[in-house]
């Protein structure tokens, strides 16, 4: 056995041990470690290069003047390779990534001491997940609703013609130039616009661009002052305070299509009625997909208040890191400053480790449930996801057996999940209640 793998005898003690960690000293004798600090300078003696002498024959008080620290490094880094899984090895504890070095105490001649803590996976027995009461909201469609999702279709489908009134109104779309200038009156040339259409009826319009633009006719001009917030998202506009010189082009309004047979065959319905029977599935189909999110979501506050328990944080806080990077990088792609972006990393930072410690705590959890139920995923049902996507997909079967080749263990994960939640369903207690579907000016109101 070479020296590199030689075991090393040493001393050990569990100072705490949790659900899932434990933290222990290891103690290795000043022998031990002296013949260890021997071979490191003779490695070192074979290794380094010194002007007047040959490779390899630098005396050794040399070597030991020079590299006294050097070897003290390879030393200490050696020994708790060589011994630190060892002593987990003793107490039966399997760690989660290497073990964390709390401290250590060594100075060359002495007793080599240190402390770590190490993770592993929590050992855990779920609570409560059969008979999980969960409450099921299912809304009708009525007459009413599939008014309004028709009007909602033709609201998409409007077009902008020039207006009617000769002044813009609260409902107008106006077509404007504008410059913009600086507290200093210099002009702000990266936030200039031509031919810009603001919407007065949008709640995101600017309440300045609303007070200025309202009663003004095609021609005219007015200025409106804009006070930006530090925190404001735009990296351009945070913290200044911006005059926008805008002129208005052209006033329009929305026209939407009549609710009749052509507008239902540009939606690519027969008639008006089958256009109505298509509208009335989607919503249903729509509200399915609603009642699976509440339901699932039902679940999971369920079995997460029902299971408390602790879980590796250094799980926690790679999921943490993981889940900050996506917001920061969907903000910075939205232009928000970095300033901007940063306290809002600082005010969401207990959520986002609260988030991440259900997420890990989740996993454990639904896992423990799928292999305590016997349940699978097999061959069989990844064939049978499969022909359902070739037959949705009709003309594309290499494009989905490529997808299948190349994505099969996300495929595997997902029919792991659907069978997952379709058995804690099979033996949930779910209380129905039929409701109306509320209308957009309900919903509104709530």
């Amino acid at each position: 056995m070479s020296r590199e793998n030689k075991m090393i005898d040493f001393k050990s003690a569990v100072i705490v041990e949790k659900l899932c960690s434990i933290t222990m000293d290891v103690e290795v004798s000043e022998n031990i470690v002296a013949d260890e600090i021997k071979s490191a300078f003779s490695r070192i003696q074979q290794e380094v290069k010194i002007d007047g002498f040959r490779h390899g024959k630098v005396p050794m008080n040399i070597i030991k003047q020079k590299f006294a620290g050097e070897a003290k490094d390879r030393v200490v880094e050696s020994i708790i390779k060589k011994t630190v899984l060892d002593a987990l090895k003793k107490e039966e504890f399997i760690s989660v990534g290497f073990p964390v070095i709390e401290e250590f105490d060594y100075e060359l001649g002495q007793t080599l001491k240190y402390r770590f803590t190490a993770e592993r996976h929590p050992k855990i027995e779920v609570k409560d997940y059969k008979g999980i009461p969960l409450k099921k909201e299912i809304f009708k469609i009525t007459d009413k609703s599939l008014e309004q999702n028709l009007e909602v279709l033709r609201e998409r489908n409007a077009k902008l013609v020039p207006s009617k009134s000769d002044k813009v109104t609260d409902k107008s779309f106006v077509s404007v130039d504008y410059d913009a200038f600086g507290a200093d009156g210099k002009e702000l040339p990266e936030i200039k616009a031509k031919n810009y259409i603001i919407d007065l009826n949008s709640e995101n319009t600017a309440k300045e661009f609303k007070e200025a633009l309202r009663g003004l006719k095609t021609g005219d001009e007015r200025d409106a002052k804009i006070e930006y917030l530090l925190a404001y998202p735009s990296e351009i506009l945070a913290g200044k305070t911006v005059t926008f010189k805008i002129r208005v082009v052209e006033i329009k309004e929305k026209e939407l299509p009549d609710l009749d047979s052509d507008f239902a065959k540009d939606m690519g319905s027969e008639n008006l009625e089958d256009l109505k029977t298509k509208v009335k599935e989607a919503v249903e189909a729509e509200e399915r997909r609603r009642q699976d999110i509440d339901i699932e979501k039902q679940i999971i506050e369920y079995l997460l208040e029902k299971n408390k328990f602790e879980v590796p944080q250094s799980l926690v806080a790679e999921n943490e890191e993981s889940l900050i990077e996506k917001m920061k990088n969907y903000m910075k792609g939205q232009g928000a400053s970095e300033e901007y972006v940063e306290k809002q990393v600082r005010l969401g930072q207990e959520k986002f480790r609260e988030e991440a410690e259900k997420k890990i705590r989740l996993s454990y959890i639904l896992n423990s449930i799928f292999k305590n139920e016997n349940l699978t995923v097999t061959d069989a049902d990844i064939e049978e996801e499969k022909s359902k996507m070739k037959t949705s997909n009709p003309g594309r079967e290499s494009t989905v057996d490529k997808y299948f080749a190349e994505k099969k263990e996300n495929i595997m994960l997902s029919l792991k999940e659907q069978k997952l939640f379709g058995f804690l369903l099979a033996s949930a207690n779910i209380e129905t209640e039929e409701k109306n579907m509320l209308l957009k000016k309900d919903e509104d109101e709530k």
